[in-house]
């Protein structure tokens, strides 16, 4: 067992400075939406003067907790988006997506993951890489992009009146060939 955690450390100083980089840790590369810019249809502030700010999806936080600063959260509206500016064009491999863990994980049904060229896209000239099916809460998803193309990361609720409330949001992919 010594030997276990002695290998764990090692591993642990080798990493780095000992900042959570990823919420998984199973998947290579760098995740490139954290700390990066991030928009969404609207944002949703509590009575509790806690407001759910786009940019808590990307800021390295796996908390998903409200009271904790950690999820995002729009108003209740038709067709609510959020969305990463990843910088410039990756060819995306995957997106990891843990929704709010404290509650509501249902209301997350039917949310798809879009790549394009334009923040909040998700039109038919977006690529759709696929839907959020575990809406336990606080689940992590995993949808696979198989190297679709874009700049932006865009996660929908389409065709009804929702909110739209993530935990934190992972994009793993390459630099376009381009």
């Amino acid at each position: 067992m010594l030997l276990v955690w002695t290998g764990l450390l090692a591993l642990g100083l080798l990493a780095g400075r000992g900042e959570a980089q990823s919420c998984t840790q199973a998947y290579g590369g760098p995740n490139l939406a954290r700390g990066r810019p991030t928009s969404q249809s609207s944002t949703y502030t509590h009575t509790d003067g806690i407001s759910g700010i786009s940019g808590y999806a990307v800021d390295g936080n796996c908390d998903g907790r409200w009271i904790a600063r950690s999820c995002t959260h729009t108003n209740d509206e038709v067709n609510p988006w959020w969305s990463v500016d990843l910088g410039r064009e990756y060819a995306i491999s995957l997106v990891v997506v843990k929704i709010r863990q404290d509650c509501c994980g249902d209301r997350t049904q039917g949310a798809t993951i879009h790549v394009g060229d334009h923040t909040g896209d998700f039109s038919k000239s977006s690529f759709t890489c696929g839907t959020i099916t575990d809406l336990q809460d606080g689940s992590l998803s995993t949808i696979l992009c198989n190297g679709a193309m874009g700049r932006y990361i865009t996660i929908v609720i389409p065709g009804r009146v929702t909110v739209l409330s993530l935990g934190e949001v992972e994009v793993h992919g390459t630099n376009s060939p381009r």
